[in-house]
């Protein structure tokens, strides 16, 4: 079984120290589990060497937690872990960072899973940290399971190298990490072993919270590109974040711009949070004109009967900026065989301010979305898996859920360093 190593390393007092006391706040109403807290070390004083070990405690009890490098110079400048914070309460943690690596011997099994790997003549598989390539080149079936890979204890997602750059979802019955033995694609006899397996098959249709052009009134790929790429920001225990970028991307109108997509997950969680920058570079039009899309398909719209399995299509568009969905589809068109129709449910929740219409059309319902004046945006992505255990098993439960997801990410803790 794979096991990771977590930071919980006793600090000594030492001129190469630093503690800490951060205050974490939960405003809302409702008890938050597993709620993702990152610490700047910008935020702190005095961290003026390399830090190579951090320890988290609350009320004298270890909080695991890991390193992470988001600006990629290979030095960490996070501390993150996951809080459980009751409604309208707050919790201190102390914070110790070290510049001596002291590792113990206490292991967990890792919650998070990442994987960008190529294929090889070897079936070996090997990992990489990033994938770039010109836009013309096609490199789908030359990266193993497709695009990069990131996985939680409850759900798992894949986001595929191509102009697509489709959402792909792994639903699970149990929770626990499974695409290391199954890579997306769970054999007969893991299905019988109770795995989890590919639950959607997108088609031409929008898939889960895939972030596309808008042009002339519908969703379009990402056709005309200088560089395409991917890239592994951050991994861990708890936290796993990638990176898809577009540079000198060029549309109907003449606009030239480059493009990332950041997304995150989180241990404890089943969606996704997904920041979108934008670095205009040559327009005839101010770039805040510019329009994009996500949203998420109609799941069955196209089934048969023995298809649906009884699961009636259903679904909503809001202007708030909700595009939730329900339905019951082979996850694969061309093996129907082996996999069986899956029920599903999926949501995108942009915030208002970036919405600037709604649509819906055979096969979608869309969310209409603008950058901000930095040219960014945010939004946030999920779905359950009629085969989870402790799941959501109809349009009813999934549909009534997703007031309290959609207000329960729009209230992130509040951090301070104190």
């Amino acid at each position: 079984m794979c096991v990771m190593w977590v930071m919980l390393c006793s600090v000594a007092a030492s001129a190469q120290n630093v503690t800490i006391q951060v205050r974490v706040t939960n405003s809302w109403k409702e008890d938050k589990a597993d709620e993702p807290v990152a610490v700047k070390f910008g935020d702190m004083k005095k961290v003026d060497f390399e830090v190579k070990s951090a320890t988290v405690k609350c009320k004298g009890k270890d909080v695991p937690c890991q390193l992470d490098d988001m600006d990629g110079d290979l030095l960490p400048d996070e501390v993150f872990f996951l809080a459980d914070i009751k409604g309208k309460d707050s919790k201190t943690y102390e914070v110790k960072l070290s510049a001596k690596d002291e590792k113990s011997k206490r292991v967990v099994e890792p919650r998070i899973y990442t994987a960008l790997q190529f294929r090889d003549r070897k079936d070996l598989h090997p990992d990489v940290l990033r994938v770039e390539a010109p836009g013309t080149t096609d490199l789908f079936n030359d990266i193993y399971m497709h695009g990069v890979t990131i996985e939680s204890d409850m759900v798992g997602y894949r986001i595929y190298f191509d102009k697509r750059q489709n959402i792909d979802l792994y639903g699970k019955k149990h929770r626990r990490i499974e695409l290391p033995q199954t890579q997306f694609y769970t054999s007969e006899s893991q299905l019988k072993d109770g795995y989890g397996v590919d639950v959607l098959w997108a088609g031409d249709a929008i898939g889960c919270g895939t972030f596309k052009d808008w042009q002339k009134g519908k969703p379009v790929n990402w056709t005309d590109v200088g560089v395409r790429g991917q890239r592994v920001v951050t991994t861990g225990a708890l936290r796993t974040v990638v990176e898809l970028y577009d540079l000198g991307v060029r549309d109907e109108d003449e606009l030239m711009y480059d493009m990332r997509q950041r997304y995150s997950l989180y241990a404890g969680h089943r969606d996704l949070k997904v920041d979108v920058t934008f670095r205009p570079l040559l327009g005839k039009k101010p770039f805040g004109k510019k329009l994009f899309c996500t949203g998420v398909q109609k799941v069955g719209v196209t089934a048969d009967e023995k298809a649906r399995k009884g699961h009636k299509p259903q679904g909503l568009v809001k202007k708030e900026g909700l595009a939730a969905s329900w339905g019951c589809d082979y996850p694969d068109m061309g093996k129907k065989e082996m996999w069986a129709p899956e029920a599903v449910g999926l949501a995108v929740y942009v915030p208002k301010e970036y919405v600037s219409d709604t649509r819906e059309d055979d096969l979608n319902y869309l969310l209409v979305v603008k950058p901000d004046e930095e040219s960014s945006l945010q939004y946030f992505v999920t779905f359950c898996a009629d085969k989870e255990e402790n799941g959501y098993h109809s349009a009813k439960e999934w549909f009534a859920s997703l007031e309290d997801w959609q207000e329960n990410v729009s209230r992130p803790v509040e951090v301070k360093v104190e």
